[in-house]
């Protein structure tokens, strides 16, 4: 499972009714090359001191278009911040598709200075559906699995979907390794 096949495959069954939330980092790095056409919506924040938005701006999104399904694009450290919001989702019957970006840690930040305090402790993120009393988890490892997965919660409009896709740590989009490396470079040249 690779960003690139993860994003060229989602990019193929965006249509009127999809709205794509995705949070800062990763999620919004790599998801700036879909093909806005049609109704189709994108909604993200523009600063990094926002991450954790698009679980509960898919509640709010929700709210003020029924008629729009979320598929939300988060990564695994953002997802541990605000992700329990998805009970409200169950509460009040909405149904978004929650792709977890999970990488083991934050890229970005990895990109721009290593370390072990980029890693974030391993979460089943699946498994959120039991504890919340509702929803579709899976567990993605392949290009394939992620294909059938999201079909599936495409054909499904009637729960919500959190799919746990495993990607390798050193998987970058060219959007954030662009960035990163603008942001190294600055960092660099600002230390006395």
């Amino acid at each position: 499972m690779t960003l690139n096949g993860l994003f060229r495959h989602l990019d193929s069954l965006l249509d009127e009714h999809t709205l794509v939330i995705a949070d800062v980092g990763e999620s919004l790095f790599a998801a700036a090359d879909l093909h806005v056409h049609g109704r189709f919506e994108f909604i993200s924040p523009a600063y990094y001191t926002s991450m954790g938005f698009a679980v509960p701006a898919a509640v709010g999104a929700s709210f003020a278009d029924p008629t729009l399904r979320p598929i939300v694009l988060v990564g695994d450290g953002a997802f541990q911040m605000t992700g329990t919001e998805l009970s409200t989702a169950v509460r009040y019957g909405q149904t978004p598709i929650v792709v977890v970006l999970n990488n083991r840690g934050y890229s970005t930040e990895r990109e721009i200075l290593e370390g072990p305090f980029n890693d974030v402790h391993e979460w089943r993120y699946e498994r959120i559906c039991d504890m919340i009393g509702g929803g579709v988890g899976m567990r993605i490892a392949t290009q394939g699995e992620f294909e059938r997965g999201l079909t599936a919660a495409l054909a499904d409009s009637s729960r919500l979907y959190v799919m746990n896709v495993l990607l390798d740590p050193a998987d970058r989009s060219a959007g954030m390794v662009r960035l990163a490396h603008r942001l190294a470079k600055r960092l660099s040249t600002d230390r006395p």
